[in-house]
């Protein structure tokens, strides 16, 4: 063992003082209540009157998504694969439509009506299989895929 001469006298305290010490505070959890006030049902509210910032897109066609010639999948976690992506130092903006499948024209021409796009706006990326939407129009385009049942 080393004599007192070459031992560290605090090299315990030493490593206490050295790495801080994160405490955990308890998370607030939030209650949602089910009744309505009386004051706050007789007044309307001004966030009800301003328009939401999603985009509504017209009501689907009637036809079910087994009569469609085309299928748009979902990831593993159920979501639609739908990226926005920034190009050429973010003035290029693109929204890419995944896992689509059978007629991917139809697909197109359907996803341009729908957001009320000129045709060469929207594109088929043939060796991919992509959709590729000129600008960023994730909500507009997860709307459609909802009201088309997918």
């Amino acid at each position: 063992m080393f004599s007192r001469t070459l031992r560290p006298l605090r090299a315990a305290n030493a490593l206490r003082t050295a790495t801080p010490t994160y405490r955990m505070s308890p998370v607030a959890l939030r209650t949602l209540t089910t009744e309505a006030a009386s004051a706050s049902a007789s007044e309307p509210s001004t966030a009800q009157q301003t328009p939401s910032a999603i985009p509504q897109t017209p009501e689907a066609p009637a036809r079910s998504p087994s009569q469609l010639p085309y299928f748009v999948g979902r990831n593993r976690l159920n979501n639609f694969g739908i990226y926005e992506k920034r190009l050429r130092g973010g003035t290029m903006k693109k929204t890419l439509l995944k896992k689509g499948e059978g007629n991917l024209q139809a697909l197109r021409h359907d996803v341009a009506e729908a957001l009320s796009l000129p045709a060469k706006e929207v594109r088929v990326n043939n060796v991919t299989g992509h959709i590729e939407i000129k600008g960023h129009r994730r909500d507009g385009i997860a709307m459609f895929l909802k009201n088309m049942g997918f």
